[in-house]
């Protein structure tokens, strides 16, 4: 019993170094990283975000002429917070 627990600790320690090596956005495995394989959960919201926040920058590059302004800087601010 212990040993099986002290492997699953093992395991998830191994995950969150992966995932603080990567910087977030894409999955680790998706960078190259080598490592425990990532929680389809935790890929799937990492797709998701990845899809939406896209968009969302997409869009805000073209308000204003191009330029974003206000719109383009929050954007940004979404796309790094969601990245941490």
């Amino acid at each position: 019993m212990e040993e099986k627990l002290i492997q699953r600790l093992e395991s998830a320690v191994s995950r969150l170094e992966v995932l603080s090596l990567s910087g977030g956005g894409r999955s680790a495995t998706a960078r190259g990283f080598q490592g425990a394989p990532l929680d389809p959960s935790i890929m799937a919201y990492e797709d998701l975000i990845g899809q939406y926040l896209g968009r969302v920058s997409a869009v805000a590059e073209k308000i204003w002429g191009g330029g974003g302004g206000q719109v383009l800087g929050i954007t940004k601010v979404l796309q790094q917070a969601f990245s941490t």
